[in-house]
């Protein structure tokens, strides 16, 4: 079987891994550059490079490859002939060079010029995803998200099957509060992934699967709500002729009971509770005058007040219907 593209780029970040550690500080940060720009290419781990390399190559060094083909290739004496045209090659190699300084610009958090680097890039090559999806995630660090789902969707649209794409696109939109997209588009990641669906991968799925859930669960929540008893009750139920109440039958018949009866009837309750809810109408009642002998009788221990009379006060009656509800009309 022909190795992949993965497993070819895992012989390169091996060799790079192995110079890195003999070279200058310089050329170090720069090997490391070049390692991480092909291990997000080719959707890999650096730690997964030896596996790669095991799996596939038996485990033999890119160097010991190469020598091989080298003495295979003397002994044939046919050399292997690989076309490149001029052009494309340079154009390549400048974008490259370009993505390579929007990473290190990402690495020193300077996401303005990391931006600058991709987008010119871009202009050189505008078929690779992977501009788009850098450039993605720089948008995202400066918080411009509705930019970054624009260059993750055309990464995804240049490329269907780049993973990197869907999941800058699940990011963006989870930051948009957009919950939904953001587990359609990481779900994505895993189905093209599979099976090497890295941790962070799965992380980032179940992060927006849990929010969607606890979303839907407040939508549930809201809408199995009981409603107010007041708000499903007919209009002028419990009521006296013309929507008012009926406060004979409040005070239990008769007007009897004192004030105990008041207190232990729910509708009496009911008034009282808005009352308490609404101090301009709390202020308006103690203003009237009949109100005002009512509380002096009770204080003086003078009983019950005479509610018929007090009714004909039509602002004591307005002030009964909005206590107690009753549409305040005639019937009909």
């Amino acid at each position: 079987m022909s190795p992949s593209n993965k497993d070819i780029a895992a012989l390169i970040v091996d060799f790079l891994s192995s110079s890195a550690a003999e070279a200058n500080e310089d050329n170090r940060d720069s090997l490391n550059v070049a390692i991480d720009c092909i291990t997000e290419v080719f959707q890999f781990e650096k730690s997964e490079s030896d596996s790669l390399i095991k799996n596939t190559f038996k485990g033999k060094k890119l160097a010991e490859l190469l020598e091989s083909a080298s003495v295979s290739a003397g002994a044939s004496g046919e050399p292997v002939k690989v076309h490149i045209p001029v052009e494309d090659a340079e154009a390549k190699a400048k974008a490259e060079e370009l993505k390579l300084q929007g990473n290190k610009a990402m690495a020193a958090k300077n996401f303005d010029e990391a931006i600058a680097k991709y987008t010119a890039a871009i202009e050189v090559s505008p078929s690779n995803a992977v501009y788009y999806s850098n450039r993605a995630a720089a948008y995202s660090s400066l918080k411009k998200y509705e930019e970054a789902v624009k260059d993750a969707e055309q990464a995804i649209k240049v490329d269907p099957t780049y993973s990197k794409g869907y999941s800058r696109l699940g990011f963006a939109k989870y930051a948009l509060n957009e919950p939904e997209e953001a587990l359609e588009a990481y779900k994505k990641v895993l189905d093209i992934e599979g099976d090497k669906a890295t941790d962070v991968m799965k992380r980032d799925y179940e992060t927006a699967k849990k929010k969607v859930e606890n979303s839907m669960n407040l939508e549930k929540s809201a809408f199995n709500e009981p409603t107010d008893k007041s708000a499903t009750e007919a209009p002028g139920a419990g009521a006296g002729p013309g929507g008012m109440p009926d406060l004979s039958s409040l005070l239990g018949g008769g007007l009897g009971g004192g004030l105990g009866a008041l207190l232990n009837n729910p509708q009496v309750m009911q008034a009282a509770e808005k009352m308490m809810q609404n101090p301009g109408l709390m202020q308006s009642m103690m203003q009237n005058p009949a109100l005002k002998d009512m509380a002096n009788q009770f204080s003086s221990g003078g009983g019950m007040p005479d509610f018929s009379q007090m009714m004909n006060d039509p602002a004591i009656r307005d002030m009964a219907k909005n206590m107690f509800g009753g549409s305040g009309e005639p019937p009909k």
